[in-house]
């Protein structure tokens, strides 16, 4: 008997997320200033489909049922909930692996980015809230 690798919540995270990488994958393949034929261009736009051949390999690897587009409360709580781990690299602390940090900083920057991260954390748990409807 084979055990899967994801349990039913795991796989719609990860479905959600790679879902949502595609999407915007696809967006930025599709902007109108990496249109033109300079090599630069061609470069962005090569990486951005291999990027998208890596997205749906790996939710083929991991047997992800191809999805319409997230619900919108999970949108908007994906959303949020990848901001808000972000937001973790705009700590000070890790600010340093761009140069010399400000003793100041911390005391002006932590604050509003602890707001910043409860709030997105909010955010997702409210967007949980929202009818089931497809974005």
């Amino acid at each position: 008997m084979t055990v899967p690798l994801l349990n039913q919540n795991q796989q719609r995270r990860l479905g959600t997320h790679l879902r949502m990488l595609a999407d915007d994958l696809r967006a930025l393949a599709d902007l109108p200033e990496l249109a033109n034929s300079g090599h630069a261009s061609r470069r962005v736009r090569d990486l951005l489909a291999d990027a998208d051949r890596d997205v749906e390999t790996l939710r083929t690897a991991l047997g992800l049922p191809v999805e319409r587009p997230p619900a919108l409360a999970r949108r908007v709580a994906a959303t949020a909930e990848v901001w808000a781990v972000h937001l973790e690299d705009l700590r000070p602390r890790r600010l340093a692996a761009y140069g010399a940090v400000h003793p100041d900083l911390g005391a002006v920057l932590e604050p509003p980015l602890e707001r910043l991260h409860d709030r997105l954390l909010a955010l997702a748990d409210a967007a949980l809230l929202l009818p089931e409807q497809r974005a």
